[in-house]
């Protein structure tokens, strides 16, 4: 399940790796330091290639490691600058040769069992993750190099300008057997239906529109393909709940749309407290909810879903929902 305080998911992906690489770089350099020995972590990766295959030019260092010839340039100077590395020109002058110095020598004498104590450590951390990280991350690059990342967002952005076009109406009874069905879809699918679930999604009129509440549609082409309710309850408590998306027209953020029309409504009204009830097995869900600001907190009353394990309330909007 998400952190507590987590907004980075797919879309941030690059933020939660600097964020993972920051960790581990901190732990590193602390380690070195600890132990006297005058390395830093971001000189690991020209250091470690020179051990491994003695002296190349700095284009080979960029090849090694899949980095730009002027990122590792300026680790290069930093290195040289502290002595650890040096620089001559290759015999036709047109790179430069880079080759550890004496001190560097002695160097990697002392940082070689740090080096062992890392990878230990980080073999048992990924093997308490039970993912076979190193191999999910091979997969990852292989898929990159074989489409970039930007021609697969080209593609998904010329796609979402040809999928399934929809607006968000408010509650017609011509969409009433749409309310029952999108809803009764997504909890059977998972779960089973419920007393609650029967009662709610049979007379929507009865049981949320004559006590305050709101249902809406996202209709395409005349047909009513997602719909979501805010239920209105006393003291100024809204629920949001019965998100459903025809599975054959998910794409186009209709889910995000419904769920940002409810909290909407929610402000317009001057609610106190909107939350909502869902299922810990139900990730995407809760994934979009934290998104759009909402957060874990424990269920202050018993519901009357069996299903119901993981309640959230809306705390405001994220950057990500904005």
């Amino acid at each position: 399940m998400p952190h507590t305080k987590e907004i980075y998911f797919e879309l941030g992906i690059g933020t939660r790796m600097r964020r993972f690489m920051d960790m581990l770089a901190t732990g590193v350099d602390k380690i070195y330091k600890g132990t006297g020995v005058a390395f830093k972590a971001r000189y690991f990766y020209v250091f470690y290639a020179l051990v491994k295959q003695g002296n190349m030019p700095i284009s080979s260092i960029a090849a090694l490691a899949g980095f730009s010839h002027s990122a590792v340039s300026q680790t290069v100077k930093q290195m040289v600058k502290d002595g650890l590395i040096t620089t001559s020109a290759t015999h036709d002058g047109r790179q430069k040769l880079v080759g550890l110095t004496e001190k560097g020598e002695h160097v990697y004498t002392t940082i070689a069992p740090i080096w062992q104590a890392i990878e230990d450590a980080m073999k048992d951390l990924i093997a308490a993750s039970g993912t076979d990280f190193l191999g999910c991350l091979t997969k990852l690059e292989a898929g990159l190099q074989e489409v970039s990342f930007h021609d697969r967002v080209r593609e998904k952005l010329a796609h979402a300008k040809s999928s399934c076009s929809f607006e968000i109406v408010p509650y017609d009874v011509q969409y009433r057997q749409a309310f029952y069905d999108l809803n009764a879809f997504w909890v059977e699918k998972y779960f089973s239906m419920e007393e609650p679930d029967i009662k709610l999604l049979s007379d929507p009129e009865n049981f949320i529109l004559s006590k305050g509440g709101e249902i809406y549609f996202a209709v395409s082409e005349g047909k009513a393909v997602g719909t979501v309710a805010l239920k209105a309850e006393p003291d100024g408590r809204f629920e949001l709940t019965k998100l459903g998306v025809d599975p054959r027209v998910q794409k186009g953020g209709m889910g995000n749309a419904l769920c940002k029309m409810v909290i909407d409504r929610f402000v317009a009204r001057g609610g106190k407290t909107l939350y909502l009830e869902t299922n810990t097995s139900l990730e995407n869900a809760i994934r979009l909810y934290w998104r759009l600001g909402f957060i874990e907190l424990p269920n202050p009353v018993q519901s009357p879903y069996e299903r119901a394990n993981y309640y959230m309330e809306w705390r405001g909007y994220t950057n990500a929902a904005e």
